[in-house]
């Protein structure tokens, strides 16, 4: 069929999602698709990402044809979270806090996310907590864990710890075990942060660049021995502009003598302009996305004015955890989720042109506690015990830089992205 192009999806659990759209299709069309498996309402916190033909990772733009994005066919993409929130309480939704675990659960295996053993053995012991449920001794017999995996070289008495830690978690439900995974990676060094290779232009020295919802931070090293070098923070960034290979992020600065705001602009090299262009499009991106009220409206003659900037199209933060509200305060009701486990991989194939809306990873087999508690009670008294046991049992660390929230302070500086 000359008019359709297959989409291929990985999802977050590692099942595959195959989609046939009209060769004419734009990127937000193909993740609106995804949507309709993956039900959930917080939908601007995930992406699709796909390796372009230079080898290099970047997410579908949503108002760009696909054709545009990608040559080769079958089109492949996973879908991912693309902004990490800062911490579990700002995602409103079960189903999204359940969506950031398998993502999170993904940085941890492939040692995006280092830790100490102790610590990964108390995340895998919750992430089987909300897999598994309750521990039952006569259920859960030895090789119970034999198809989880939460480290890539995970030393042998790794799995028996991990157990006994999940035997310390009672009756705390999935959602709860939920909330104090993602509770507990957001302590940890390099949570949510998209490192990106690069060099200091002046230096000429070799490092990273980290994108987050704190802001741009520079590295030294690789992971997972990398050392912080400076942090700037996104009410002080003012400018982020690329040419060819070079990139240049202004950034405000106060003297404290004469309290004066004086402006530095660093610059970075990178090997190929291609590359530099992802990383300057995701600083445009995270800054509107954690920093505004609301995006900039997108211009009226976009063939021009996308040549000279680009700017987020989607919902910001703020406006996600506005709309779980209704106008005189109230809770919105959630999105109906069902809760299955993440273990039980399909593949999925859905034909041209739609289709009909459906659960959630629908296919998968059900957990048998399928309760969840009020939005508001999301932490009890028990599972916080619960999870004091096994820090008792498994004292574990993180590395030295712990990234602190995001700044909500307004009116600093704007961003301005342009291409010079």
């Amino acid at each position: 069929m000359p008019d359709i192009i297959l989409c291929r999806v990985e999802l977050l659990d590692e099942s595959v999602l195959s989609l046939d759209l009209s060769k004419k299709a734009f990127g937000h069309q193909l993740l609106e698709d995804v949507f309709r498996y993956v039900s959930v309402r917080e939908k601007d916190y995930f992406g699709l990402q796909f390796e372009n033909e230079k080898g290099l990772k970047e997410w579908l733009d949503v108002l760009k044809p696909i054709k545009k994005q990608l040559k080769d066919a079958p089109h492949s993409f996973k879908f991912l979270v693309k902004f990490y929130a800062a911490k579990p309480s700002d995602l409103q939704d079960e189903a999204t806090r359940y969506l950031f675990c398998l993502q999170l659960r993904k940085d941890l295996l492939n040692g995006l996310l280092p830790c100490s053993v102790d610590t990964a053995a108390v995340l895998a012991s919750l992430a089987v907590q909300s897999e598994f449920g309750e521990y039952d001794p006569v259920e859960h017999d030895e090789a119970y864990l034999e198809s989880f995996s939460m480290l890539d070289n995970e030393p042998p008495e790794f799995v028996d710890r991990v157990s006994k830690l999940h035997a310390t978690h009672g009756k705390m439900l999935p959602t709860e075990a939920d909330f104090l995974f993602i509770q507990e990676c957001s302590k940890l060094s390099f949570f949510g942060i998209h490192f990106y290779d690069s060099m200091l232009d002046r230096k000429e020295q070799k490092g990273k660049i980290g994108i987050s919802h704190d802001g741009v931070a520079v590295f030294e090293g690789s992971l997972p021995q990398l050392n912080l070098k400076i942090l700037h923070r996104w009410f002080r960034v003012t400018e982020v502009f690329f040419n060819r290979k070079k990139l240049g992020v202004t950034v405000s600065t106060e003297d404290a003598s004469s309290s004066r705001i004086n402006h530095e602009t660093l610059q970075f090299r990178f090997e190929r302009e291609s590359q530099c262009k992802i990383v300057w499009k995701s600083i445009v991106e995270h800054h509107t996305f954690f920093r505004r009220h609301k995006p900039d409206e997108l211009p009226k003659d976009s063939l021009f004015n996308r040549t000279m900037s680009h700017r987020y199209s989607g919902r910001t933060q703020k406006q996600i955890i506005s709309d779980a509200y209704h106008p005189d305060g109230s809770r919105k009701p959630e999105a109906e989720f069902v809760r299955t486990s993440s273990l039980t991989r399909q593949h999925f194939r859905v034909a041209a042109p739609r289709y009909s809306s459906a659960s959630s990873l629908h296919a998968r087999s059900k957990l048998t506690r399928d309760a969840s508690p009020s939005p508001r009670k999301m932490v009890s008294p028990a599972s916080s015990s619960s999870l004091g046991n096994a820090r008792q049992l498994s004292n574990g660390g993180s590395p030295a830089y712990t990234p602190s929230p995001s700044s909500d302070v307004e009116g600093r500086a704007s961003l301005n992205a342009c291409v010079l």
